[in-house]
């Protein structure tokens, strides 16, 4: 998770809108495979993956895939969008969501975001985060995360 060089990211690609019906896909299947959720038929309405909010952040182009590099297959997206002027600083970068197969493509795709939150002069990186949520550890360390609410993790992302 160093940014010594500049940063490379073979693997990740940034979502189209028309990939909404693959993101939309993908994440149906690990709801429904999930025994928690699959029989609230209801939370498929509110869900931050349902269609609306798919074609409200791919079209923005802050939305991020990371595929197999043999196959093309999804492993992992994060919904994202800039915002300007919040918490006095110009540019913030909120993510929406995050999911992927495994806890480390879940950390691999958010620090993934800050990298280019960095790159890209946008001056912190918002996501929600409740502690329950694995995988992040590390990255929260490597990347100085703090909470600034009960349930809003920042990373700042200016270069200093």
């Amino acid at each position: 998770m160093s940014d010594k060089q500049a940063p490379q990211f073979p693997e990740f690609r940034v979502l189209a809108p028309s990939e909404a019906e693959e993101i939309y896909q993908f994440s149906k299947a690990r709801w429904s495979d999930n025994p928690e959720t699959s029989k609230d038929l209801f939370l498929e309405w509110s869900a931050p993956w349902r269609k609306e909010s798919l074609e409200h952040y791919l079209k923005l182009g802050w939305s991020i895939a990371r595929r197999d590099p043999q196959t093309g297959r999804m492993l992992g997206y994060a919904l994202a969008q800039p915002f300007l002027f919040f918490r006095k600083q110009t540019q913030t970068v909120w993510i929406e969501y995050v999911e992927a197969e495994t806890p480390a493509l879940v950390a691999e795709i958010v620090d993934t975001v800050v990298r280019i939150g960095r790159e890209k002069h946008m001056q912190r990186v918002l996501m929600g985060y409740r502690e329950a949520d694995l995988g992040l550890g590390e990255v929260i360390r490597a990347r100085n995360g703090r909470m600034i609410e009960d349930d809003i993790l920042e990373f700042p992302t200016t270069k200093g």
